[in-house]
């Protein structure tokens, strides 16, 4: 049991949490306060992208490519895509990730979705790049 001294013990360290003799991650206790729709955690991850003990997962670049392949999933208008695809540019993704998320995701948000979201994106300026008139 990492990290785990005592029931209802946390360890500095690895901040895990102990529960009826059962070390639990702090990953799990992240997941398992989000499934009760702890408000103040709900807060906390929608503000930062991370919970209190868990270090966001992913690196700024993957972030954005998995908020993209989210975005899609829902729905979301030209400007949210567009946007997380600017910040996903300057992170450091290149276009050809960006189609690789949106052919990731075509299987499970339908092809159709897909079709009709590429030209939205296709759009979207290089940065530092000027409109034409």
């Amino acid at each position: 049991m990492r990290g785990c001294a005592s029931p209802a013990s946390e360890d500095v360290k690895t901040r895990s949490r102990t529960y009826v003799g059962r070390c639990v991650d702090p990953a799990e206790e992240l997941l398992r306060r989000l499934a009760l729709n702890d408000e103040r955690l709900v807060d906390t991850v929608l503000a930062t992208g991370s919970g209190p003990g868990v270090e966001a997962a992913l690196v700024p670049k993957l972030d954005l490519l998995v908020r993209l392949g989210a975005l899609l999933a829902v729905g979301a208008g030209t400007a949210s895509l567009r946007r997380t695809v600017e910040l996903a540019l300057d992170a450091g993704a290149t276009e050809s990730e960006i189609v690789g998320v949106l052919v990731a995701v075509a299987p499970t948000v339908g092809l159709a979705r897909v079709v009709s979201t590429a030209p939205r994106l296709a759009r979207i300026r290089p940065a530092g790049a000027r409109e034409r008139n």
